[in-house]
């Protein structure tokens, strides 16, 4: 199992924003559970498909760079590990970014329970 902080040190910049984004909804969500307020909870949707878009075009950029790298290399001198290196270090980023979305919506979920409106929609008979 490779470290994850040295795949964290071989993706690119562009990746690494990606993941500040995801980092960014669940500062929100941190907030959201110290002080909920609807405001709060009004952005978290938006925030959330900024973060999951932003995934999204991470992984796709990063395996972008590992099939450019692929297609630039001369027939018969691919290394393998190479290529599942890179695959691996594009993967961190989905990684690092869907669970710290996951972590806020547990947050978001927190913040409504303390909030009191987590079971406001239930029937009562």
């Amino acid at each position: 199992m490779p470290n994850l902080m040295e795949l964290f040190g071989e993706i690119s910049v562009f990746a690494k924003l990606s993941m500040a984004v995801s980092v960014g909804v669940f500062a929100v969500a941190l907030m959201h559970v110290l002080r909920p307020t609807e405001r709060k909870l009004a952005l978290m949707r938006p925030l959330s498909l900024a973060a999951i878009f932003a995934t999204l075009s991470g992984l796709l950029g990063g395996w972008i760079a590992v099939l450019g790298g692929i297609a630039a290399t001369p027939s018969g001198q691919l290394r393998m590990d190479a290529v599942y290196g890179g695959i691996a270090a594009t993967l961190t980023t989905g990684f690092v970014c869907f669970s710290f979305l996951a972590a806020a919506w547990v947050l978001i979920a927190a913040g409504m329970f303390r909030r009191g409106s987590a079971g406001s929609d239930t029937i009562t008979t």
